[in-house]
């Protein structure tokens, strides 16, 4: 049976988000320039103002001019492909990132929205899996620039519970028994031994 791939890129709204993002940013880069500029001033004068605004300014520059020119290129590196088995998120310039969630370490999907999402109608997925995102809570990715995020959080989902309504019980059974032995459960392990317990005296009784 041949494998169902579906294609995703972020819309093209999200490059102009990424633009606006680096915008507010030097722009309160040089507030705080001016800001320091007068509390200066005002004890060497309207030069030591002149210096430290032009001295802001022109550092500022120096990040945000290569910032917007290679928010293109970054915006268009990124793609992200939903399999039948993982996911696979494409990203970088200079050093390409491939990186791929299978689905069967996958524990959470969440839609989230910032300000300026919601403003630009976009949204991401992030998707939490049992090893990254079960040590930091950060999620082990994210699909950003999403127009419709809420539409493919349940394409994803759907695609999610298809892979796993379609393991086989072996590889169920040993997930769980791989989940079972990491830290933090214990207290179940040691329920499970006791009931394997009771389980060899009842039929050693018979």
């Amino acid at each position: 049976m041949t494998t169902k791939i579906k294609h995703l890129t972020p819309n093209a709204k999200y490059l102009t988000k990424l633009r606006i993002e680096l915008s507010l940013i030097a722009a309160l880069v040089l507030i705080g320039g001016f800001v320091l500029g007068i509390l200066i001033a005002l004890g060497e004068g309207f030069t030591g103002f002149i210096v430290t605004f032009f001295i802001t300014f022109f550092a500022n520059m120096i990040w945000w001019v290569p910032g917007m020119f290679l928010s293109g290129p970054y915006y268009r590196s990124l793609r992200y492909e939903v399999h039948e088995d993982e996911m696979i998120v494409y990203a970088g310039i200079w050093t390409k990132s491939v990186k791929h969630v299978p689905f069967r370490t996958v524990t959470n999907l969440t839609v989230k929205q910032g300000l300026l999402d919601r403003w630009m109608g976009l949204g991401s997925l992030e998707i939490q899996t049992a090893g990254m995102s079960g040590q930091t809570g950060e999620p082990e990715q994210k699909l950003v620039g999403l127009e419709d995020a809420q539409s493919i959080y349940e394409m994803v989902a759907t695609t999610l519970h298809r892979f796993r309504g379609a393991m086989s019980p072996t590889t169920t059974e040993e997930e769980g028994e791989a989940v079972a032995t990491t830290p933090g459960s214990a207290t179940l392990n040691a329920l499970l031994e006791e009931v394997r317990a009771i389980r060899e005296l009842i039929i050693a009784s018979k």
